[in-house]
């Protein structure tokens, strides 16, 4: 099963339960309740299904939020719950866009303060710096051998004045490569470990939450390599909900859009 939560319309929040055994099909929606609270959730969910039902449930994948852990959690008690790896890596991802936007913000605050007759110093792609670090959001997000010629031409200037880009970046990829290894829990846990200190060698604020966050979802996050399941399936369906929802020019009545 997978939990994942949608918005409908006007910011209101639902949670959907998908089985992944429907494949997107007739069967795959097993419930959809409005809001997040998990005390409500839970409450809904065990009246509307019995023990025996709930204990066949093995596995439940969702992201890093709380909220559904907990609903998993008590709901399937019987169940794995797995945090989708790509929520994982987005976590990360996020720390070092972060380092990116700081430098970015560093560089304007001193382009601010600059002389204004003289031009900004541009480099051998014919980008200012700030331009190139506005633009390497999604490269920075990206494997290099999906980089286009442009984009590894700013990679490398980026990276060659700012290593800590660099050094985060590779870090990043590792944690992909990691996540890509058919190994066993206990192996995938060594690996992480030693991720771990290397991440926490960069010595970079940004990071220090994030390795916090992976330490405490790490049975979570390391039942992945269980049976490498991911919540693909319940953001699939969500973009379903989302599609029909663009056909029908928005939900405007909620209850015969649920019907």
């Amino acid at each position: 099963m997978s939990l994942d939560e949608t918005c409908l319309s006007n910011g209101e929040v639902w949670t959907f339960l998908t089985n992944k055994d429907g494949h997107g099909g007739p069967g795959t929606l097993a419930a959809a309740i409005p809001g997040t609270r998990s005390d409500e959730i839970i409450s809904i969910l065990i009246g509307a299904m019995g023990k025996s039902v709930r204990r066949r449930v093995k596995e439940v994948t969702c992201d890093l939020s709380p909220s559904m852990m907990l609903i998993a959690a008590e709901v399937f008690y019987n169940a794995h719950v797995v945090n989708d790896r790509f929520h994982v890596q987005q976590v990360y991802n996020e720390a070092v866009d972060e380092i990116r936007v700081d430098i970015r913000r560093q560089l304007i605050a001193e382009d601010n303060s600059r002389d204004k007759s003289e031009p900004p110093m541009t480099y051998s792609n014919g980008e200012t710096m700030r331009q190139i670090l506005a633009r390497s959001k999604h490269t920075l997000m990206m494997s290099q051998n999906k980089w286009t010629d442009i984009q590894r031409h700013r990679a490398n200037i980026l990276f060659k004045h700012y290593p800590i880009l660099k050094a985060a970046y590779q870090l990043a990829m590792e944690l992909r490569r990691i996540f890509n290894l058919k190994i066993s829990p206990t192996k995938a846990l060594g690996k992480m470990n030693k991720w771990y200190e290397k991440v926490m060698a960069l010595d970079n604020n940004n990071f220090r939450s994030v390795i916090k966050t992976f330490k405490n979802h790490a049975p979570t996050i390391i039942n992945y390599f269980r049976r490498r399941a991911t919540n693909a399936s319940a953001e699939a369906f969500n973009s379903k909900v989302k599609i029909f929802r663009s056909q029908m020019r928005g939900v405007r009545d909620r209850d015969f859009f649920i019907f």
